[in-house]
């Protein structure tokens, strides 16, 4: 708990967003590349906006094959390596080269990674050195079906979206990626109904005057009252049963939670962990997915 009373679990903003959220939904497809791009390697080669899956991150990177909106993919983690090569055929010359390479944990703790720079055979033996003499901390791939392959071994997505170690914010979408972003994050919510429902189980009073639950639009004290009079006799198991008693469309009211604080507009974060320390953060996200995988798992031996 901090100073307010919001608890305040341990930041994810330090981990990479593909380990944080590894699959994405798309919001947006460049072909073209953004020009602006804060990252030179998306300004000249096809790139997507998407939302993460478990924690609504915004993401940008580099797809392996062409991707349509709202489509789930896997992230992969883009690492730049950098190669010094003969700048002449004499050698007196050197010249640097970096290589961007997708990265995707597999089976055993072993990374495996697809150069998405182009290498002749001297590049690719260099860059296969270096990684050796970095502790061989991963397996090159020759093609990006095999990291699909991977992925699917896992269960995921065998589209893979390969993105950087830092997350976009809301000002940095596309115009269409915004447009997208309510949608998308209404099919997140609708895809894992068992654990967002959880929401309204625990939902409870922020202070001694406001519910959390009144953070939604049109739900009033009597609805409010209602709803926990009937919550008292028997936990909710699903969105209609909420819709029912709440009056409101549990779905579109959590996701436009959601994105008003992805925008930094929230009073109060109920969901997402805010980027100032000092705005209340209520970490019902991190709440209602142990209860869930609590309950999926059963009680211990």
């Amino acid at each position: 708990m901090d100073e307010r009373g919001a608890w305040r679990p341990t930041s994810l903003r330090s981990q990479h967003p593909a380990a944080v959220e590894v699959e994405a939904i798309i919001l947006d497809y460049i072909p073209q590349g953004l020009y602006n791009d804060q990252h030179k390697e998306h300004r000249d080669r096809p790139i997507a906006q998407a939302v993460g899956v478990r924690r609504f991150t915004l993401v940008d990177g580099i797809p392996l094959s062409d991707v349509e909106v709202f489509q789930r993919v896997t992230l992969a983690r883009s690492v730049l390596r950098t190669l010094i090569q003969p700048g002449d055929i004499r050698g007196q010359k050197v010249k640097k080269v970096t290589i961007i390479l997708s990265c995707l944990p597999g089976p055993e703790k072993i990374v495996y990674c697809y150069p998405l720079t182009p290498l002749d055979k001297w590049s690719l033996d260099s860059l296969s050195e270096l990684i050796q003499n970095e502790g061989g901390w991963a397996l090159l791939v020759d093609s990006p079906s095999e990291l699909s392959g991977i992925a699917e071994e896992k269960g995921l997505s065998p589209t893979i979206l390969v993105v950087p170690p830092n997350p976009l914010k809301y000002e940095d979408l596309t115009d269409i990626a915004k447009n997208n972003l309510l949608e998308a994050i209404k099919t997140i919510i609708s895809s894992e109904e068992k654990v967002y429902v959880e929401f309204f189980n625990i939902a409870d009073a922020i202070n001694i005057r406001l519910h959390v639950l009144e953070l939604f639009k049109g739900v009033g004290k009597r609805t409010l009252s209602n709803f926990l009079d009937r919550r008292k006799q028997k936990s909710f198991e699903s969105f209609e049963e909420v819709k029912k008693v709440l009056k409101i469309d549990p779905v579109e009211a959590i996701a436009t939670k959601i994105v008003e604080e992805i925008k930094g507009e929230a009073k109060y974060y109920v969901f997402i962990e805010p980027s100032n320390p000092e705005s209340p953060y209520l970490g019902y996200l991190d709440k209602i997915k142990r209860i869930y995988y609590s309950r999926k798992r059963g009680p211990e031996e």
